[in-house]
Protein backbone atom coordinates (compact mmCIF):
# COMPACT_ATOMS: atom_id res chain seq x y z
CA UNK A 1 0.00 0.00 0.00
CA UNK A 2 0.95 3.63 -0.31
CA UNK A 3 1.11 5.83 2.76
CA UNK A 4 -1.66 8.01 1.28
CA UNK A 5 -4.11 5.10 1.87
CA UNK A 6 -4.08 5.99 5.58
CA UNK A 7 -6.70 8.64 4.84
CA UNK A 8 -9.28 5.85 4.44
CA UNK A 9 -8.29 3.72 7.42
CA UNK A 10 -9.27 3.56 11.08
CA UNK A 11 -8.99 0.84 13.69
CA UNK A 12 -11.84 -1.68 13.24
CA UNK A 13 -12.04 -2.04 17.02
CA UNK A 14 -12.30 1.61 18.20
CA UNK A 15 -12.41 3.67 14.97
CA UNK A 16 -9.30 5.67 15.85
CA UNK A 17 -6.64 6.63 13.34
CA UNK A 18 -3.33 4.81 12.88
CA UNK A 19 0.31 5.67 13.11
CA UNK A 20 2.55 3.81 10.70
CA UNK A 21 5.87 2.02 11.04
CA UNK A 22 7.50 1.22 7.71
CA UNK A 23 9.84 -1.79 7.77
CA UNK A 24 10.51 -2.19 4.04
CA UNK A 25 9.24 -0.41 0.95
CA UNK A 26 9.58 -0.72 -2.81
CA UNK A 27 8.61 1.68 -5.59
CA UNK A 28 6.97 4.06 -3.09
CA UNK A 29 4.81 1.25 -1.72
CA UNK A 30 5.03 -0.16 1.78
CA UNK A 31 5.90 -3.85 1.52
CA UNK A 32 6.24 -4.66 5.23
CA UNK A 33 5.07 -2.52 8.12
CA UNK A 34 2.79 -2.12 11.11
CA UNK A 35 -0.34 -0.02 11.68
CA UNK A 36 -0.61 1.14 15.32
CA UNK A 37 -3.98 2.30 16.67
CA UNK A 38 -3.55 5.64 18.47
CA UNK A 39 -6.25 4.82 21.05
CA UNK A 40 -6.53 1.11 21.84
CA UNK A 41 -2.96 0.15 20.87
CA UNK A 42 -4.06 -2.63 18.52
CA UNK A 43 -1.53 -3.44 15.82
CA UNK A 44 -2.09 -4.76 12.32
CA UNK A 45 0.64 -5.87 9.95
CA UNK A 46 1.29 -4.85 6.39
CA UNK A 47 2.62 -7.93 4.62
CA UNK A 48 3.54 -8.22 0.95
CA UNK A 49 2.16 -4.71 0.32
CA UNK A 50 -1.27 -5.54 1.82
CA UNK A 51 -2.65 -4.36 5.20
CA UNK A 52 -3.92 -7.47 7.01
CA UNK A 53 -6.79 -7.03 9.47
CA UNK A 54 -7.53 -10.75 9.86
CA UNK A 55 -5.50 -13.77 10.96
CA UNK A 56 -7.31 -16.38 8.86
CA UNK A 57 -9.65 -16.75 5.91
CA UNK A 58 -12.39 -18.20 8.16
CA UNK A 59 -15.35 -19.40 6.04
CA UNK A 60 -14.01 -18.11 2.69
CA UNK A 61 -10.99 -20.36 2.19
CA UNK A 62 -12.64 -21.80 -0.92
CA UNK A 63 -12.64 -18.37 -2.54
CA UNK A 64 -8.97 -17.88 -1.74
CA UNK A 65 -8.34 -21.16 -3.53
CA UNK A 66 -10.66 -20.22 -6.39
CA UNK A 67 -8.96 -16.95 -7.20
CA UNK A 68 -5.53 -18.54 -7.20
CA UNK A 69 -6.63 -21.43 -9.42
CA UNK A 70 -8.42 -19.07 -11.83
CA UNK A 71 -6.18 -16.04 -11.22
CA UNK A 72 -6.34 -14.43 -14.67
CA UNK A 73 -9.60 -15.81 -16.06
CA UNK A 74 -11.71 -12.68 -15.57
CA UNK A 75 -8.88 -10.16 -15.67
CA UNK A 76 -8.02 -11.38 -19.17
CA UNK A 77 -11.61 -10.82 -20.32
CA UNK A 78 -12.02 -7.07 -19.89
CA UNK A 79 -15.18 -6.66 -21.94
CA UNK A 80 -16.92 -9.48 -20.08
CA UNK A 81 -16.09 -7.97 -16.67
CA UNK A 82 -17.17 -4.53 -17.85
CA UNK A 83 -20.48 -5.94 -19.10
CA UNK A 84 -21.04 -7.74 -15.78
CA UNK A 85 -20.60 -4.47 -13.88
CA UNK A 86 -23.08 -2.77 -16.17
CA UNK A 87 -25.67 -5.54 -16.18
CA UNK A 88 -25.47 -6.86 -12.60
CA UNK A 89 -24.69 -3.57 -10.82
CA UNK A 90 -25.85 -0.92 -13.32
CA UNK A 91 -22.46 0.77 -12.99
CA UNK A 92 -20.93 2.65 -15.89
CA UNK A 93 -17.99 4.97 -16.32
CA UNK A 94 -20.00 8.04 -15.34
CA UNK A 95 -20.81 6.43 -11.96
CA UNK A 96 -17.15 5.69 -11.17
CA UNK A 97 -15.06 8.36 -12.91
CA UNK A 98 -13.10 10.59 -10.49
CA UNK A 99 -14.90 8.98 -7.52
CA UNK A 100 -13.52 7.32 -4.41
CA UNK A 101 -14.79 3.75 -4.55
CA UNK A 102 -14.92 0.70 -2.28
CA UNK A 103 -15.36 -2.82 -3.66
CA UNK A 104 -16.46 -5.48 -1.17
CA UNK A 105 -15.13 -8.94 -2.05
CA UNK A 106 -12.64 -8.06 -4.77
CA UNK A 107 -11.40 -11.60 -5.49
CA UNK A 108 -8.51 -11.49 -7.96
CA UNK A 109 -9.46 -7.95 -8.93
CA UNK A 110 -11.26 -8.03 -12.32
CA UNK A 111 -13.78 -5.34 -11.33
CA UNK A 112 -11.11 -3.34 -9.50
CA UNK A 113 -9.21 -3.25 -12.77
CA UNK A 114 -12.24 -2.07 -14.74
CA UNK A 115 -13.06 0.61 -12.15
CA UNK A 116 -9.46 1.84 -11.92
CA UNK A 117 -8.52 1.74 -15.60
CA UNK A 118 -11.56 1.74 -17.89
CA UNK A 119 -13.91 3.69 -15.60
CA UNK A 120 -11.11 5.95 -14.28
CA UNK A 121 -11.88 6.00 -10.55
CA UNK A 122 -10.01 8.63 -8.56
CA UNK A 123 -9.11 5.83 -6.16
CA UNK A 124 -10.57 2.42 -5.47
CA UNK A 125 -10.07 0.25 -2.40
CA UNK A 126 -10.64 -3.48 -2.80
CA UNK A 127 -11.24 -5.60 0.28
CA UNK A 128 -11.48 -9.38 0.63
CA UNK A 129 -11.41 -11.75 3.59
CA UNK A 130 -9.59 -14.46 1.67
CA UNK A 131 -6.06 -14.79 0.35
CA UNK A 132 -7.48 -13.78 -3.02
CA UNK A 133 -6.02 -10.38 -2.13
CA UNK A 134 -2.58 -11.75 -3.02
CA UNK A 135 -3.81 -12.74 -6.48
CA UNK A 136 -5.40 -9.31 -6.83
CA UNK A 137 -2.14 -7.60 -5.93
CA UNK A 138 -0.24 -9.72 -8.46
CA UNK A 139 -2.78 -8.75 -11.12
CA UNK A 140 -3.26 -5.04 -10.47
CA UNK A 141 -1.20 -3.95 -7.47
CA UNK A 142 0.91 -1.80 -9.78
CA UNK A 143 -1.98 0.56 -10.57
CA UNK A 144 -1.55 3.95 -8.93
CA UNK A 145 -5.22 4.38 -7.99
CA UNK A 146 -5.76 0.97 -6.34
CA UNK A 147 -5.37 -0.13 -2.70
CA UNK A 148 -5.97 -3.76 -1.69
CA UNK A 149 -6.79 -4.76 1.89
CA UNK A 150 -7.50 -8.07 3.62
CA UNK A 151 -10.34 -7.64 6.11
CA UNK A 152 -13.67 -9.02 7.29
CA UNK A 153 -16.62 -7.07 5.88
CA UNK A 154 -18.29 -7.22 9.30
CA UNK A 155 -15.29 -5.40 10.85
CA UNK A 156 -14.05 -3.10 8.14
CA UNK A 157 -11.20 -0.68 8.92
CA UNK A 158 -12.63 2.35 7.12
CA UNK A 159 -13.93 5.76 8.11
CA UNK A 160 -17.72 5.97 8.07
CA UNK A 161 -19.35 7.69 5.08
CA UNK A 162 -15.98 7.88 3.32
CA UNK A 163 -16.72 6.57 -0.19
CA UNK A 164 -18.69 7.99 -3.12
CA UNK A 165 -19.49 4.49 -4.41
CA UNK A 166 -19.63 1.13 -2.62
CA UNK A 167 -20.39 -1.99 -4.62
CA UNK A 168 -20.35 -5.76 -4.22
CA UNK A 169 -21.00 -8.34 -6.94
CA UNK A 170 -21.85 -11.87 -5.84
CA UNK A 171 -20.29 -11.71 -2.37
CA UNK A 172 -22.69 -10.78 0.45
CA UNK A 173 -24.78 -13.94 0.03
CA UNK A 174 -21.71 -16.02 0.88
CA UNK A 175 -21.58 -14.64 4.44
CA UNK A 176 -23.40 -16.09 7.47
CA UNK A 177 -25.98 -13.24 7.34
CA UNK A 178 -26.55 -11.30 4.10
CA UNK A 179 -28.77 -8.64 5.69
CA UNK A 180 -26.18 -7.84 8.37
CA UNK A 181 -23.46 -7.83 5.72
CA UNK A 182 -25.36 -5.20 3.74
CA UNK A 183 -25.95 -3.10 6.87
CA UNK A 184 -22.23 -3.28 7.59
CA UNK A 185 -21.06 -2.05 4.18
CA UNK A 186 -23.75 0.62 3.83
CA UNK A 187 -22.14 2.63 6.66
CA UNK A 188 -19.24 3.53 4.41
CA UNK A 189 -21.33 5.23 1.71
CA UNK A 190 -21.27 9.02 2.05
CA UNK A 191 -24.41 11.15 1.84
CA UNK A 192 -25.62 11.28 -1.79
CA UNK A 193 -23.26 8.38 -2.54
CA UNK A 194 -24.19 5.25 -4.47
CA UNK A 195 -24.40 1.65 -3.27
CA UNK A 196 -24.97 -1.25 -5.68
CA UNK A 197 -25.06 -4.98 -4.92
CA UNK A 198 -25.85 -8.22 -6.72
CA UNK A 199 -27.11 -11.32 -4.88
CA UNK A 200 -28.51 -14.76 -5.65
CA UNK A 201 -32.26 -14.66 -6.10
CA UNK A 202 -34.55 -17.22 -4.44
CA UNK A 203 -36.56 -17.86 -7.60
CA UNK A 204 -35.28 -21.18 -8.96
CA UNK A 205 -36.10 -23.47 -6.07
CA UNK A 206 -35.71 -26.89 -7.68
CA UNK A 207 -32.40 -26.02 -9.30
CA UNK A 208 -31.15 -24.39 -6.09
CA UNK A 209 -32.17 -27.36 -3.94
CA UNK A 210 -30.31 -29.79 -6.20
CA UNK A 211 -27.22 -27.57 -6.25
CA UNK A 212 -27.23 -27.32 -2.45
CA UNK A 213 -27.66 -31.07 -2.08
CA UNK A 214 -24.66 -31.80 -4.34
CA UNK A 215 -22.60 -29.18 -2.53
CA UNK A 216 -23.50 -30.53 0.93
CA UNK A 217 -23.02 -34.24 0.30
CA UNK A 218 -20.39 -34.38 -2.45
CA UNK A 219 -18.34 -31.32 -3.33
CA UNK A 220 -17.90 -30.06 0.25
CA UNK A 221 -15.91 -33.25 0.93
CA UNK A 222 -13.55 -32.73 -2.01
CA UNK A 223 -10.06 -31.30 -1.79
CA UNK A 224 -9.28 -28.09 -3.66
CA UNK A 225 -7.55 -29.96 -6.50
CA UNK A 226 -10.33 -32.54 -6.85
CA UNK A 227 -13.01 -29.84 -6.89
CA UNK A 228 -11.00 -27.95 -9.52
CA UNK A 229 -10.94 -31.05 -11.76
CA UNK A 230 -14.62 -31.70 -11.01
CA UNK A 231 -15.48 -28.18 -12.21
CA UNK A 232 -13.42 -28.57 -15.36
CA UNK A 233 -15.09 -31.88 -16.24
CA UNK A 234 -18.61 -30.78 -15.25
CA UNK A 235 -18.33 -27.69 -17.43
CA UNK A 236 -18.37 -29.93 -20.52
CA UNK A 237 -22.00 -30.84 -19.71
CA UNK A 238 -22.80 -27.44 -21.22
CA UNK A 239 -23.10 -29.09 -24.65
CA UNK A 240 -25.59 -31.68 -23.37
CA UNK A 241 -27.60 -29.00 -21.59
CA UNK A 242 -27.94 -26.99 -24.80
CA UNK A 243 -30.06 -29.75 -26.35
CA UNK A 244 -33.71 -28.52 -26.38
CA UNK A 245 -36.07 -30.03 -23.78
CA UNK A 246 -33.72 -32.86 -22.76
CA UNK A 247 -31.00 -30.47 -21.70
CA UNK A 248 -33.29 -28.44 -19.44
CA UNK A 249 -34.20 -31.45 -17.32
CA UNK A 250 -30.57 -32.45 -16.82
CA UNK A 251 -29.58 -28.87 -16.07
CA UNK A 252 -32.04 -28.62 -13.18
CA UNK A 253 -30.90 -31.96 -11.75
CA UNK A 254 -27.18 -31.18 -11.87
CA UNK A 255 -26.77 -27.42 -12.36
CA UNK A 256 -23.56 -25.97 -13.79
CA UNK A 257 -22.62 -22.51 -15.01
CA UNK A 258 -23.77 -21.92 -18.58
CA UNK A 259 -21.24 -19.36 -19.80
CA UNK A 260 -20.10 -19.80 -23.41
CA UNK A 261 -16.43 -19.37 -22.51
CA UNK A 262 -15.17 -22.73 -21.18
CA UNK A 263 -12.69 -21.19 -18.71
CA UNK A 264 -15.31 -18.85 -17.26
CA UNK A 265 -17.76 -21.78 -17.14
CA UNK A 266 -15.30 -23.85 -15.10
CA UNK A 267 -14.63 -20.91 -12.76
CA UNK A 268 -18.32 -20.24 -12.16
CA UNK A 269 -19.08 -23.94 -11.69
CA UNK A 270 -16.33 -24.11 -9.06
CA UNK A 271 -17.93 -21.03 -7.48
CA UNK A 272 -21.32 -22.78 -7.34
CA UNK A 273 -20.06 -25.82 -5.47
CA UNK A 274 -17.31 -24.53 -3.18
CA UNK A 275 -18.76 -21.94 -0.69
CA UNK A 276 -19.49 -22.58 2.97
CA UNK A 277 -22.57 -20.32 2.77
CA UNK A 278 -25.04 -19.70 -0.02
CA UNK A 279 -28.06 -17.51 0.81
CA UNK A 280 -30.81 -16.59 -1.63
CA UNK A 281 -33.18 -13.64 -1.39
CA UNK A 282 -36.26 -11.91 -2.80
CA UNK A 283 -36.46 -8.45 -4.33
CA UNK A 284 -38.86 -7.14 -1.67
CA UNK A 285 -36.50 -8.16 1.15
CA UNK A 286 -33.47 -6.49 -0.41
CA UNK A 287 -35.48 -3.34 -1.16
CA UNK A 288 -36.39 -3.16 2.54
CA UNK A 289 -32.70 -3.41 3.51
CA UNK A 290 -31.95 -0.35 1.41
CA UNK A 291 -34.82 1.57 3.02
CA UNK A 292 -33.79 0.57 6.55
CA UNK A 293 -30.20 1.69 5.95
CA UNK A 294 -31.09 5.15 4.73
CA UNK A 295 -31.18 4.88 0.93
CA UNK A 296 -33.48 6.55 -1.59
CA UNK A 297 -33.97 6.29 -5.36
CA UNK A 298 -33.75 2.53 -5.01
CA UNK A 299 -34.06 0.57 -8.23
CA UNK A 300 -33.36 -2.92 -9.53
CA UNK A 301 -30.51 -3.60 -11.91
CA UNK A 302 -30.94 -5.50 -15.15
CA UNK A 303 -30.25 -9.01 -13.79
CA UNK A 304 -31.85 -10.56 -10.72
CA UNK A 305 -30.96 -9.89 -7.99
CA UNK A 306 -29.14 -6.61 -8.48
CA UNK A 307 -30.22 -3.42 -6.69
CA UNK A 308 -28.78 0.05 -6.15
CA UNK A 309 -29.67 3.18 -4.23
CA UNK A 310 -28.51 6.64 -3.19
CA UNK A 311 -27.64 7.37 0.46
CA UNK A 312 -29.77 10.10 2.03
Amino acid sequence: MKETALKYLVCPECESEFTLTVITSKNERIKEGVLHCKKCSKEFEIKDFIPRFVKSEEYVESFGNEWHLFKRVKNDREEMSKNEMQQYLSLKEEDIKEKEVLEIGCGAGPYLEISASSFKAKHIVGVDLSRAVDAAYENIGHLENVTIIQADLFYLPFKKERFDVVYSLGVLHHTPDTQKAFASISKFVKSSGLCSIWLYGAYWLRKSANQDRIRKYITSKMSMKVLYRFSKVASWLYYLYKIPFLGNAFRETFPIAMDKDKEVRALNTYDMYSPSYINRHYIDDVYTWFIDNGFKKIEPCRYLLGMKGIKR
